[in-house]
């Protein structure tokens, strides 16, 4: 339940003035400081989320902004911070307004110089979750990096509720995993959006900045950049000379002109079939007497078919409904052909960039439970009871009966 908390007092000290933010993890406050008049940025978090406190102490960087004070109250806690005057850059781009290429190169690097800060840290701290809503630009045009709910020490980084955004987060943090790679995945992810529609102008004007990119948002982590002296000395390669227009509009126009070809030689524009005649190609093997009679071979073959043909579906079919019926089609299936990673993988999904999808955390829970690894069903179930709490999740489609059942399950030894 939301709480206005416009005139309370902290520590007879912070008097809120007003709400500046808010998040899926906490809310953000303009408090001013009775004592010394000056004004602060209070971030309301569940005790349970107290780690950013923990970790934010230990931070001190131009680009980062400073945690002073801390309190807890009831069952929260409050992170007293230096004020940052902006807006995010999510909100930059909203209002129309296009970065410069050299724009996206001083941020790009300003990014670059915060991951060495963090990931040179005793443990390493992983952030977890750039994108531009958490990257803040103030009047001046300087850069901050806020928001640390997702970061992680580098000892904490497998099999954990490993948050992060879809769209930003790299592949490995799906199944539970953080390293310094997936931050380069994020940063890749993050500077294409800021490009906007200038992105591929951008990258003909400069290869090099096409490659740093490319290899930032590589699949394969093994295969992204590792370090920040690397990735930095790509991008000190990069020539911010502009490009003249007439080497800009050439290939621009072979390219367009090879595309309109295809699609005129065609005589048709490609359009989607309906979501559910699609889906009832793929979900038929499964009553099919080929697949009901077959052996277990066999019937591991047909189920890693079913699989490629989902997870095309998932590049094709955007909508929240479909992706969600398409993820929890591909968990069963991993169940079905003896995959229980693979079940996993896309059980973390649903819960992890799907935050107000309840039944993706009972369908979860229960899978852990068959798995009989009950300490973690434990822990999805707490995480859905708080989540709920905080009325953040839909539990239609859930009775009562369901939630009691596998409670009853996680809490088997």
């Amino acid at each position: 339940m939301y709480i206005d908390l416009t005139g309370v007092i902290l520590k007879n000290r912070y008097c809120i003035i007003s709400q500046i933010g808010k998040g899926g993890q906490g809310t953000m406050y303009l408090a001013r400081d009775m004592e010394l008049g000056t004004f602060w940025a209070i971030k309301q978090l569940s005790l349970s989320m107290k780690k950013e406190a923990e970790l934010l102490r230990r931070l001190n960087h131009s680009s980062l902004p400073r945690m002073t004070d801390y309190t807890e109250q009831d069952d929260k806690c409050y992170l007293v911070m230096e004020y940052i005057k902006g807006k995010s850059l999510n909100e930059y781009l909203k209002t129309n307004n296009l970065l410069s290429f050299e724009e996206i190169l001083t941020i790009t690097r300003t990014i670059l110089q915060i991951f060495q800060y963090l990931h040179s840290q005793k443990p390493p701290i992983y952030y977890g979750d750039l994108k531009p809503e958490n990257l803040m630009r103030t009047e001046t045009g300087k850069i901050y990096l806020v928001d640390f709910g997702s970061a992680l020490y580098s000892y904490g980084t497998v099999r954990k509720n490993i948050k992060g955004t879809k769209g930003y987060a790299a592949p490995e943090q799906y199944q539970g995993m953080l390293t310094a790679a997936s931050d380069f995945y994020a940063l890749g992810k993050t500077i294409q959006q800021l490009c906007g529609r200038n992105k591929y102008p951008y990258y003909m004007r400069s290869p090099q900045f096409a490659k740093f990119i490319s290899k930032c948002c590589r699949e394969d982590a093994n295969r992204r950049w590792q370090n920040v002296s690397d990735a930095e000395n790509c991008l000190n390669k990069v020539k911010t000379k502009p490009v003249s227009l007439k080497s800009f509009l050439v290939p621009t126009c072979a390219v367009l002109i090879t595309i309109a070809a295809g699609i005129l030689k065609a005589g048709v524009f490609p359009v989607l079939p309906e979501f559910q005649y699609t889906l009832a190609a793929v979900t038929d093997t499964f009553y099919s007497m080929d697949y009901r009679s077959a052996d277990e071979q066999t019937r591991q073959r047909l189920g890693l078919d079913i699989e490629r043909k989902l997870q095309k579906m998932l590049r094709f079919y955007k909508k929240s409904e479909e992706q969600i019926r398409l993820l929890e089609l591909l968990a069963w299936n991993g169940e079905l052909i003896g995959k229980a990673n693979k079940s996993e993988f896309y059980y973390r999904q649903l819960i992890t960039y799907e935050p107000q999808y309840g039944r993706g955390y009972l369908e979860f829970g229960k899978f852990l439970c068959r798995q009989e690894r009950y300490e973690q069903s434990r822990e999805v179930y707490e995480e859905w009871e708080k989540q709920t709490k905080e009325e953040k999740i839909d539990n239609s489609g859930i009775n009562q009966q369901q939630i009691e059942e596998w409670q009853k399950q996680a809490e088997q030894k």
